[in-house]
């Protein structure tokens, strides 16, 4: 026979309230001892704690990226400046050359399609004058350049032999100019309107060039970019487009855009990257020619503009349109 169950002990209201669980509060999460913790998925995953923490863990990482940068940028600098020792001489030999093609500079300039909306025609007429254009570095190049303008001794519009404009960075970014004086020859120089309406030679690019007015951090110099990076690095390029035509001169800047975002290891490439030895034409310099031609490309008895032609006349309209000017 089974023992009776005990009897069940009836609780009041009183008792049942104190039984109730206590409702428990948390103090506000501090930050891990280790600084290194799981943020993700932790405790403290998403508070500000956590955006605190990885921002500052990028800031760190920025600044070691600028470190490497600049590293990088002086490394850049120092290889540029050894090898604008090494292009010097070759610069004079340029130089030479080109004093023996008659108004070389002048069309050049000329022929620049950005350039030649900064040329008046009596900026134009002067420039028939230009013996030799030149752009030198500073010996350290963060610190600036200048572009010096050398003219024939019978120039009848001022007496300068050469005119030499200075831009000179600071470390706040902003650009002193040294700006030359040109000592205009009577009947020369530029003139306001007089009462009777008459106007005197107009200059923008001579006007430009006797500027010393200086430039703020950010803002560039057209004209002396242009000088600097566009046409010093190889004037030959602007003295054929007027003959080319302003469409196959476009077309041909835009080769130059793509065959330079192709150079690799001192190669320059045509065509579309692939395997070694896939869709690569090497650009050879056929100096009997006095033409730049792709390895397998145009043969003997083809079409081209070559030397002879262009002595006899014969050719395309293109070529007679250099020969004429």
């Amino acid at each position: 026979m089974s023992e009776p169950s005990p009897k069940r002990h009836k609780i009041d209201d009183g008792e049942a309230a104190a039984l109730k669980p206590k409702a428990v509060t948390f103090a506000p999460a501090k930050a891990p001892a280790d600084a290194n913790g799981d943020l993700e998925t932790g405790p403290l995953a998403g508070s500000d704690y956590v955006v605190d923490v990885l921002a500052s863990e990028l800031e760190e990482c920025q600044k070691a990226l600028d470190k490497v940068n600049d590293e990088a940028s002086d490394r850049v600098l120092a290889v540029e400046q050894e090898y604008n020792k090494k292009r010097r001489p070759i610069y004079a030999e340029r130089a030479e050359i080109i004093k023996k093609v008659p108004q070389f500079w002048q069309r050049v300039l000329s022929s620049h399609v950005t350039l030649a909306d900064q040329l008046s025609d009596d900026d134009a007429a002067v420039l028939e004058y230009v013996t030799e254009v030149d752009v030198v570095d500073f010996d350290d190049i963060k610190s600036g350049f200048q572009i010096v303008l050398s003219f024939s001794p019978d120039n009848p519009y001022f007496s300068n032999p050469s005119l030499t404009k200075a831009f000179h960075y600071g470390d706040d970014g902003k650009v002193t100019i040294e700006a030359p004086t040109i000592n205009w020859k009577e009947g020369h120089a530029p003139a306001l309107p007089t009462l009777d309406g008459q106007y005197g030679p107009s200059y923008i690019f001579f006007t430009w060039m006797a500027t010393n007015e200086p430039i703020g951090a950010g803002t560039p110099d057209e004209i002396a970019e242009i000088l600097k990076d566009e046409i010093w690095p190889n004037p030959v390029k602007y003295y054929y487009a007027p003959a080319l035509g302003q469409r196959e001169y476009e077309d041909m800047e835009d080769e130059d855009a793509v065959l330079e975002e192709e150079e690799f290891e001192g190669v320059l490439v045509q065509g579309d990257e692939g395997e070694e030895g896939e869709g690569e034409e090497e650009l050879i310099y056929d100096e009997g020619e006095g033409e730049l031609d792709a390895a397998g490309g145009p043969g003997e008895g083809e079409e081209g503009l070559g030397p002879e032609e262009d002595e006899e006349g014969e050719g395309d309209d293109g070529a007679a349109g250099a020969a004429d000017a």
